[in-house]
């Protein structure tokens, strides 16, 4: 069995090396959200994919004429795993592909907490996952616009069925400013 494995090893260390080096994406890279506060790490994983992890608080607001106006902040995990099919036809057409800008489609898991971290209104524990489009442009200062949508399926404490996601993303690309 060890002789196995070191054989197997062997085999696969040069041909990662290999696919590591010719990646298009990013090796790694943290941003920040400020439209709704939320740090992000990014982590290439093969020549256009990346595995995407971010951890931020979310929104929300509920009023009305007759009832008094609640809101809260929740805490947020997503996770998403990214293919980015664009980017040898960006690099082809010379335009920048650096930090991980291009068109992407993905598989996105997300858990929104029900418990406030600020503010009066606690609702539902809510889970979403499902396949999602989207576009990344990170600019040489660092600036990055990100947008994203699909449609999935959600579960919280009452119900689940089909739901849409969209996620906008406005920030900033942290202690890299790489030039491809």
């Amino acid at each position: 069995m060890k002789k196995i494995s070191l054989l197997f090893l062997c085999i696969t260390m040069p041909i990662v090396s290999i696919a590591q080096s010719s990646k298009n994406v990013e090796d790694n890279q943290f941003k920040i959200n400020f439209l709704a506060p939320a740090l992000n790490y990014e982590v290439g994983i093969q020549k256009n994919s990346t595995l995407s992890f971010e951890l931020g608080t979310g929104f929300a607001i509920r009023g009305g004429s007759e009832v008094g106006t609640d809101f809260g902040f929740y805490p947020y995990l997503d996770g998403q795993y990214n293919y980015y099919y664009n980017l040898n036809r960006r690099i082809a057409k010379g335009k920048n592909i650096a930090l991980n800008t291009g068109n992407y489609v993905a598989i996105k898991t997300s858990y929104y907490s029900g418990n406030s971290i600020l503010g009066d209104l606690d609702g539902n524990n809510y889970f979403f996952a499902g396949p999602i489009y989207g576009l990344q442009r990170t600019y040489k200062s660092g600036f990055n616009f990100e947008l994203a949508g699909g449609v999935g399926y959600y579960k919280n404490d009452v119900d689940g069925g089909v739901s849409i996601e969209i996620d906008l993303s406005i920030g900033w690309v942290l202690f890299k400013k790489k030039n491809k």
